[in-house]
């Protein structure tokens, strides 16, 4: 097959995936911990506390028990960096030096070749504005602005900055003398439109700027951000949202700092561009910072899949402090021991770095970091006159009520201890007001769960039927899995299933993988669990395959127990049969229809007769 956009040979796509052993591909970004023949970690497409996401190297597969994502290199490669069939198939092939043989522009593929364009002119856009502010006339203003920001040369080589000149079609006339189209550059986010009388007219996002190339984790430019050079609004200026570039995705710096994260189990978080360089520049090597939005959920998993502390380091105003509390919630979900680093009132961390130096910054901001209770602590003071009497019992009410989350007692204990000693308190007293606190929260607790119980129950109750239905359909399920798992092991099993059975599978997604592993075999390929799974077309189908190839099964399978899936699974429809006959039954006796009911029971005998022999 020529997949997904019919540009690339079947035989180049089986050297990339023989290439590569995608254990060594997914440890670059899950930390993966070997148990027994897989390995297993904390899955990158879902928050979890518990790992669920298994790797084989013995299949080169992949699969997360918790959301189902599944699937071989490639696929692994697609969903981790969000890139389609094609990109990923170019990418690895580049990593493997694998060519690809251009075979033309097809319709199916002008998406894939639009995407293409759009990498390369934003890779091009980033080396323009590299040039013109190191070695032009144009960038002479930005280049004293970074000298007096610190910024050396030596950090504008390695984050490659740049400069966007004041002119409307500066990059918009370059890349047209290229080959590049509008349309392709306004989706990539490097020109904008306004719409005359006359006619579109196009013209630079970026004018006037000092410019900040975004990578995805493997370092391709995928965004720029753009900082004002003198007076002007906004100050930051960000690329939208592209095909190929999610804000609430992506982080500035990862791809370069991913390694040192990984290595020092810690990442710092900043709110800035510059605050990363700064720290950089000083030898902190495991900052990164968000884009210009809020921080995310999305970006929580990035960081949690490479390290298990984060330092949130925001300005010390009152919108850094919020966001830093927002921060610290979505990263402890995600498991994260969070700490925040406390930054003196109207100092940023490239500030505080250029003021006091590197060293300063290691010893007194990060290593004095505050936990997270010890935070929410200090934040909560902010909200009270601690000087009145009322606003300090107030306050400490508060603090109580927030001490009586902590899961450990000994967390509780030394906290409650630290305010006694803080606010001259008897330590007893504390403990009652923490006991009161903890009783009412779980009264509270208490009538929620009751509720919920309730409501359980009702469910329970009134799908009773629709629970038996499953039960009585669980034996050909498990049969149908089962033997499907056992095909995609196995050539001959699947040419005796084609012999013996056919399609006459029930349930839909196993009808479906057998079809194609009839083909699959039909096409004189051979048994490779990871290869068929890369010939799916279905995300569906590849999450269902994936997870029957994780099954720990025996390596030979009896033919008595495939003779035993096959009869479950023909059996099906008398089952089914006597299923409805028997809710018949029911409804007749409750009806007062006893004859009915009667001449039903005994069509019921017969059919459990019938079964009894096919079973025999």
């Amino acid at each position: 097959m020529v997949c997904m956009g019919g540009r690339i040979p079947d035989e180049i796509i089986d050297r990339v995936r023989r290439h590569f052993d995608i254990l060594d591909v997914v440890q670059q970004y899950v930390q993966l911990k070997k148990s027994g023949r897989n390995y297993f970690g904390l899955c990158p497409f879902h928050s979890e506390r518990t790992p669920s996401f298994s790797v084989s190297p013995e299949k080169q597969i992949f699969h997360c028990f918790g959301c189902g994502a599944g699937g071989d290199i490639i696929k692994f490669v697609m969903e981790i960096e969000q890139y389609t069939f094609i990109e990923a198939v170019r990418h690895l092939a580049e990593q493997a030096g694998i060519h690809i043989p251009e075979t033309g522009p097809v319709s199916d593929g002008r998406e894939e070749e639009e995407r293409r364009q759009m990498r390369e002119a934003l890779k091009l856009a980033s080396k323009l504005y590299h040039h013109l502010l190191v070695h032009t006339e144009y960038g002479r203003h930005a280049r004293e602005y970074l000298k007096q920001r610190q910024v050396s040369m030596e950090t504008v080589e390695e984050f490659q900055l740049g400069f966007a000149p004041p002119s409307n079609q500066f990059l918009l006339s370059f890349l047209k003398q290229r080959g590049f189209k509008e349309e392709v550059l306004e989706k990539a986010g490097l020109i904008a439109t306004r719409d005359s009388p006359a006619q579109k007219k196009y013209y630079d996002r970026f004018r006037n700027r000092i410019m900040f190339p975004i990578h995805d984790s493997q370092g391709g430019v995928i965004a720029f951000g753009g900082r004002i050079i003198g007076d002007g609004h906004p100050k930051y200026l960000n690329s939208p949202e592209t095909p190929l570039f999610h804000k609430g995705n992506h982080l500035f710096n990862l791809h370069r700092a991913r390694s040192h994260i990984r290595k020092e189990q810690q990442a710092v978080l900043f709110e800035g561009y510059m605050d990363v360089i700064a720290a950089w520049q000083a030898g902190i090597r495991t900052g990164i910072a968000t884009l210009g939005t809020s921080f995310t959920d999305d970006q929580a998993r990035v960081i949690r899949r490479n390290a298990e502390t984060v330092i949130i380091c925001y300005d010390a105003d009152s919108a850094g402090q919020s966001a830093a509390l927002r921060g610290l919630e979505i990263l402890r979900n995600h498991d994260c021991t969070v700490k925040v680093a406390q930054m003196p009132v109207g100092m940023d961390p490239d500030d505080y770095i250029r003021r006091h130096g590197g060293d300063a910054f290691k010893e007194e901001i990060l290593a004095g970091s505050l936990s997270l209770t010890s935070f929410k602590l200090e934040s909560l003071k902010k909200s009270f006159n601690l000087r009145d009497e009322d606003e300090r019992i107030k306050y400490l009410a508060k603090a109580v009520d927030v001490i009586s989350d902590l899961p450990l007692a000994i967390e509780q204990d030394h906290y409650l201890r630290r305010l006694a000693e803080e606010f001259h308190l008897s330590l007893d007293s504390l403990k009652e007001e923490l006991r009161k606190r903890k009783a009412l929260k779980k009264r509270e607790a208490g009538r929620d769960k009751g509720e919920s119980k309730w409501n359980n129950g009702y469910y329970r109750e009134t799908g009773k039927q629709m629970i038996g239905g499953s039960r009585l359909l669980s034996v050909t399920e498990r049969s149908e899995m089962l033997l499907v798992a056992h095909m995609m092991r196995d050539k001959s099993i699947t040419e005796w299933v084609k012999r013996v059975l056919g399609a006459d599978f029930h349930t839909e997604i196993y009808a479906a993988l057998a079809a194609y592993l009839y083909a699959y075999y039909e096409q004189g390929n051979p048994e490779d669990v990871g290869r068929f799974i890369g010939h799916l077309p279905d995300q569906a189908l590849i999450q269902k395959a994936s997870e029957l190839a994780m099954l720990d099964l025996p390596d030979e399978v009896s033919q008595e127990a495939l003779n035993d899936y096959v009869r479950h699974i023909r059996n099906y429809p008398l089952l089914k049969e006597i299923e409805e006959k028997e809710r018949l039954v029911e409804q007749l006796s409750r009806a007062d229809e006893p004859v009915k009911a009667a001449q039903l029971s005994l069509e019921i005998t017969e059919l459990r007769k019938q079964l009894q022999l096919r079973m025999n």
